[in-house]
C-alpha cells in the first residue's frame, strides 16, 4: 500500500469506523486483568478524550490510570474515541455546556458560533486559537461531560468484561463436564465390555472341562 492509502486509512478506516470500533471493544473485553481494572483505564481514556488538551490526551490518561491501578492498555484504546472525526463534536458540546453553566452563575462569557455547523467551521480554521478563546467554557464542560464518560465507559466496559468471563467460564464448564460424562461412559463401556470378555472366558473354560 501506498504512503497516502496508509495515512487515509488511519484518518477513515477501510472498514469505517463501526467495525473499528467494534474491534476495539472485543479487544478490551479480552485484556487480561480484573474487570474493575480494564473499566477503568478505558474510563480515563474515554474521559480525557472530552478535553481541550489536543496531544496529551494519552499522557493524562496514563497518568489517571496509573494512580488509580488501571489497566494501561484499556487506556490507550479508550483515547480512541476522541480524534479528529470526533474533537469537534466534542468540544462544540463542551463549549455550549460550559456556556450554559457560566452564564447560569453569571459569569461572562464569550460567543463562538450559535450552532454546532458555525462551531466546527471556526474550529477547523483556527482550533488552537477557539479553544484558547473560549477556554474557560471549554473547559467546565469538560469536566462534566468528561465525568458522565468516565463513569458511562466505566460501566459498559465492566459489564462487558464481566460478562465475557462469565460466559467463557460457563462454556469451559460444560466442555469439561461433556468430556468427563464422555470419560465416564468410556469407563462403563469398558467395564461391560471387560466383564463380557470375563463371562466368555469362563463360559469357554466351563465348555472345555465338560
Amino acid at each position: 500500500r501506498s504512503t497516502g492509502e496508509q495515512i487515509r486509512s488511519v484518518v477513515w478506516p477501510d472498514r469505517g469506523f463501526a467495525r473499528l470500533f467494534s474491534y476495539i471493544f472485543q479487544r478490551v473485553r479480552r485484556m487480561p486483568g480484573s474487570p474493575t481494572s480494564v473499566a477503568v483505564g478505558a474510563a480515563w481514556g474515554a474521559a480525557v478524550s472530552f478535553t481541550p488538551f489536543i496531544g496529551l490526551h494519552l499522557f493524562v490518561g496514563l497518568a489517571m490510570t496509573y494512580m488509580t491501578r488501571g489497566n494501561m492498555l484499556a487506556c490507550l484504546f479508550g483515547t480512541i474515541i476522541g480524534n479528529p472525526w470526533t474533537f469537534p463534536l466534542f468540544f462544540y458540546l463542551d463549549y455550549a455546556l460550559g456556556t450554559f453553566i457560566l452564564q447560569f452563575f453569571g459569569s461572562v462569557t464569550i460567543q463562538a458560533g450559535n450552532t454546532l455547523a458555525e462551531f466546527i467551521s471556526l474550529f477547523l480554521a483556527a482550533p488552537t486559537a477557539l479553544i484558547g478563546e473560549v477556554f474557560k467554557q471549554i473547559i467546565v464542560g469538560a469536566i462534566v461531560l468528561g465525568s458522565m464518560a468516565w463513569f458511562m465507559m466505566f460501566g459498559i466496559v465492566y459489564w462487558a468484561v464481566s460478562g465475557w468471563r462469565k460466559s467463557r467460564s460457563l462454556r469451559l464448564a460444560a466442555v469439561r463436564e461433556r468430556l468427563q460424562n464422555e470419560e465416564h461412559e468410556n469407563d462403563n463401556l469398558r467395564s461391560e465390555q471387560s466383564f463380557m470378555n470375563d463371562q466368555e472366558t469362563h463360559s469357554i473354560r466351563g465348555d472345555k472341562q465338560e
